[in-house]
C-alpha cells in the first residue's frame, strides 16, 4: 500500500471477475461512496483490466479514509487490495482545468454537428424554395395559356399535401409511442449521483432502454426527500424487467441516509 504519493484517485485489485460490469461499478460505489464524494468509477471486465478498477474521489481527503479503511477488507469474499493511482484520472484532471473535460470535448464535437446539420438544412431549403418558384412558374403558365391548372400539376400537389399529412401522422404515432414507453421514477439520490451511475444500476435489468433527469413533479407516493437530491427517469423496453427493476432497487441505498423511492410512471 503506497502512501507516499497520495492521490484522490484510488487503484483497487484482485476484485472478482464474474460480476457483471454494471452490478460491479454500483457495488463498489456504495461501499466507497460512504468515505467522500465519488465522482468516478473506471472498471473493466476484459483484457489486462480484469479484476481492477479506479475509484475517483472529489477529494483527496475521501480517497485517504477509504484506503485506510476498506484495505484488506473482503469484497465478493475476495480480500480487496488498495492503493493510490500512479497518474490522476481524466475526471481529476476535468475539475482542474475544464478544458481537458471529455464532456465539454463532446460538447463541441455536438456544436460543430449541429452547425454543418444548419448549414445543410438552409442550403435544402433554398433549394426547396427555387424548386418551389419554378413550380409556380410553370403553374401560372399553365393558367395564362388554358385558363386553368392542368389536372397533371393539381394531381401532383394534391399528392405531395396528401404524403405530408401522412408524414406528419407517423411523427405524432411515433411521438406517442415514445411517451408511453414503460418508466420507472426514481427520487431521493445524492447530488453527485449521475445518469452513469443509474445506468450502471439498471443496466442489468432486461429490456432497459436509457436514464435521463426527471425535473417533473415527484409522485405523491414518494417520501419527501433529503434537501439537494436528484430524481431520474429510467425508461424500459419491457414492463417484466419493469417490474423487476421497481421490485429490487425500491429502498436501493446509494450512501447512508439516502433511500432511493422507486415507482412506475
Amino acid at each position: 500500500m503506497a502512501l507516499s504519493k497520495p492521490s484522490p484517485t484510488l487503484y483497487v485489485s484482485n476484485l472478482e471477475t464474474k460480476t457483471k460490469k454494471p452490478e460491479l461499478k454500483a457495488s463498489l460505489y456504495s461501499l466507497f461512496t460512504p468515505y467522500g464524494q465519488v465522482i468516478d468509477i473506471v472498471a473493466k471486465k476484459n483484457g489486462g483490466g480484469r479484476g481492477q478498477a479506479f475509484i475517483v474521489f472529489a477529494e483527496q481527503a475521501g480517497a485517504t479514509a477509504a484506503l485506510r479503511a476498506l484495505s484488506g477488507g473482503l469484497f465478493y469474499n475476495k480480500e480487496l487490495s488498495i492503493s493510490y493511482a500512479k497518474a490522476p484520472s481524466n475526471a481529476t484532471l476535468s475539475r482542474q482545468d475544464p478544458s481537458l473535460s471529455r464532456e465539454k470535448a463532446a460538447i463541441e464535437a455536438a456544436k460543430l454537428v449541429v452547425s454543418n446539420a444548419q448549414g445543410e438544412y438552409e442550403q435544402l431549403e433554398k433549394e426547396r424554395e427555387a424548386d418551389e418558384a419554378v413550380l409556380r412558374g410553370e403553374k401560372r403558365e399553365a393558367i395564362d395559356e388554358d385558363g386553368e391548372s392542368t389536372g397533371r400539376d393539381a394531381k401532383r400537389l394534391k399528392g405531395n399535401e396528401q404524403e405530408n399529412e401522412e408524414d406528419e401522422e407517423e411523427m405524432e404515432l411515433d411521438d406517442e409511442d415514445e411517451d408511453d414507453q414503460p418508466s420507472l421514477i426514481c427520487s431521493n439520490l445524492p447530488p453527485e449521483c449521475n445518469e452513469d451511475i443509474m445506468s450502471a444500476l439498471f443496466s442489468q435489468y432486461t429490456g432497459f432502454s436509457s436514464v435521463s433527469s426527471f425535473t417533473a413533479s415527484i409522485p405523491k407516493s414518494h417520501p419527501k426527500s433529503n434537501t439537494g437530491s436528484r430524481s431520474f427517469l429510467i425508461k424500459f423496453d419491457s414492463v417484466e424487467g419493469l417490474k423487476k427493476a421497481e421490485s429490487e432497487t425500491k429502498g436501493y441505498l446509494m450512501q447512508p441516509g439516502w433511500e432511493m423511492s422507486v415507482s412506475q410512471k
